[in-house]
C-alpha cells in the first residue's frame, strides 16, 4: 500500500486539503477548507450592512441638518426682534443706497466723485422730505384739530346701528337669562391734546437719531459702493466662486436698484395724478392724499388697500351723501388698476417676479419684527434673496417657490 502524497510547502490549503484522504484532514483543516469555500458570500452581506449604515447615516444628517436649518431661522427671527433699533434703519439704508445707486451713477459720471455725488444726491433727496414735511404739517395739524368733530360725527350717524345692537342684546340676555342690571362696560378714555404732544415730544429724539444714521450710512454706501462690490468679487478664492459672485452683484444691481428706481418714478407719477383728480373732484386736502398714495404704494397690495380703505371711512364721516363718500375710493380704486395692470407692467417689464403670498408673509413678519416703516423693504429684500438663491444650485429649488409662474424664462442657468 503506497504512501500518500507528502504535501509541498508550496502548495494552497485547497491543494493540501485535495491530495490527503479524508482520514487523514485535520478537524481545523476541513473547517477551515469549508469556511475558504463559503468565503464569496461574506462580500454582498457585509457590503449590504454597510449599505444600510450609509443610509441609515444619511437619514440622520438629513435629520440633523433640518433642525439647524430650523434652530438658525428661530435664532435670526429672535435677533431680528431684539436688534430691531438697529437692523431696521440699516435696511432701510441699504434699500435706500439701492435706489439712489443710478442717479449716483448719472453724476458720476458727470467728473463728479463718488462721495461728493452721493452727498449731493442724498442732501437733495432728505431736503425734498425734509420741505415736503413742513409744507404738509399745517394739514395734517387742521385733520389733528378736526379729529373731536369727526369722532362726534362718526358716532351721530353709527347711532341707529347701536340701538339695534343695543336690542339684540337686550334681547340674548332675556333669553340667556342674565339680568340687565350687570354692569356696564367703562367707555373708552379720550386722548388729551397733551398726552398726544408729549408722546411726540418722547420720540421725536429716536426718530431724529435713526433718520441721521439712514442719512450718513446710505452716504457711506453710495460711495464705496465700488469698492465693496470688488471685495464681495474677491471674497470667494475659486475662479468659478468668483463669477458666480460677479453675477449675483451683476443681477442684484440690475434687479433690485433698476426695479426701486422705476417704482420709485411710478409712485412721483401716481402721486401726481392723485392729487389732480382730486382737485378736479374737488376733495379737500389733494396734495396729502397723492403724497400718501405714493408712499404707500411701495408696498404692494397691503399698501394700495390701506390708503383705499382709509379713504372710503374718511368719505364716510365727511360727507353728506353717498355718492361724495364713494368718490374718493372710487378715484384710487381707478388709479390703482391702471398702474398696477397697465403701467408698471410695462415699465418694468416683468421683473417683478415674487409670488403675492411671499411678500404678504415677508410684509407682516417685517411689520412684527421692525414695524410700520420696514414694509418698504419687503419686497426689495425678497427680490435680493430670489436673486442669491438663483445663483445658488443648493437653494435653487427654494427660489423657485418665492417666484410666480409668469416670471421670465431663464436660457442660462445663471442669467436671468
Amino acid at each position: 500500500m503506497s504512501d500518500p502524497v507528502r504535501p509541498s510547502p508550496f502548495d494552497t490549503p485547497h491543494r493540501v486539503s485535495a491530495q490527503l484522504p479524508p482520514s487523514k484532514v485535520r478537524p481545523a483543516e476541513g473547517k477551515r477548507a469549508v469556511n475558504l469555500s463559503t468565503r464569496p458570500l461574506v462580500g454582498p452581506i457585509i457590503n449590504r450592512a454597510k449599505w444600510r449604515h450609509m443610509s441609515a447615516l444619511r437619514r440622520d444628517l438629513r435629520t440633523i441638518k433640518i433642525c439647524a436649518i430650523g434652530l438658525l431661522v428661530i435664532a435670526a427671527l429672535t435677533g431680528g426682534v431684539a436688534a430691531g433699533a438697529l437692523l431696521a434703519p440699516t435696511a432701510i439704508a441699504i434699500i435706500l443706497a439701492l435706489v439712489l445707486a443710478p442717479a449716483a451713477s448719472a453724476l458720476e459720471r458727470l467728473y463728479i466723485r463718488p462721495g461728493l455725488a452721493a452727498l449731493i444726491t442724498v442732501a437733495a433727496v432728505f431736503s425734498v422730505v425734509i420741505v415736503g414735511t413742513a409744507a404738509f404739517a399745517p394739514s395734517v395739524s387742521t385733520w389733528a384739530k378736526r379729529a373731536p368733530a369727526l369722532i362726534q360725527s362718526v358716532e351721530h350717524k353709527l347711532k341707529p346701528i347701536k340701538k339695534q345692537l343695543a336690542a339684540m342684546e337686550s334681547a340674548s340676555r332675556q333669553i340667556t337669562g342674565v339680568s340687565g342690571n350687570s354692569r356696564s362696560a367703562p367707555a373708552p378714555e379720550s386722548v388729551s391734546a397733551d398726552g398726544v404732544v408729549y408722546a411726540i415730544a418722547s420720540t421725536a429724539p429716536g426718530v431724529l437719531a435713526s433718520i441721521l444714521y439712514v442719512a450718513v450710512l446710505t452716504i457711506f454706501l453710495l460711495a464705496y459702493r465700488t469698492r465693496y462690490t470688488e471685495q464681495l468679487i474677491l471674497l470667494p478664492r475659486t475662479f468659478a466662486g468668483r463669477v458666480r459672485m460677479a453675477r449675483i452683484c451683476r443681477d442684484v444691481r440690475h434687479r433690485v436698484s433698476g426695479y426701486l428706481f422705476t417704482l420709485a418714478a411710478i409712485n412721483v407719477g401716481l402721486a401726481i395724478a392723485t392729487a389732480i383728480c382730486f382737485t378736479i373732484a374737488g376733495i379737500p386736502e389733494p396734495l396729502l392724499w397723492g403724497v400718501a398714495y405714493g408712499i404707500l404704494n411701495f408696498i404692494p397690495i397691503i399698501g394700495p388697500t390701506a390708503i383705499i380703505v382709509t379713504a372710503a371711512a374718511v368719505g364716510f364721516v365727511t360727507s353728506n351723501t353717498i355718492a361724495a363718500a364713494i368718490l374718493p375710493p372710487a378715484i384710487l380704486l381707478g388709479l390703482d388698476v391702471v398702474e398696477a395692470y397697465f403701467v408698471t407692467p410695462w415699465l418694468l417689464s416683468r421683473r417683478l417676479v415674487i409670488s403675492p403670498i411671499a411678500i404678504f408673509v415677508m410684509v407682516a413678519t417685517l411689520v412684527w419684527m421692525w414695524g410700520p416703516p420696514a414694509a418698504v423693504t419687503a419686497v426689495p429684500i425678497l427680490i435680493l434673496i430670489h436673486t442669491v438663491m438663483m445663483h445658488v444650485p443648493a437653494s435653487r429649488a427654494f427660489a423657485r417657490l418665492l417666484a410666480t409662474e409668469s416670471g421670465p424664462r431663464r436660457a442660462h442657468p445663471h442669467r436671468f
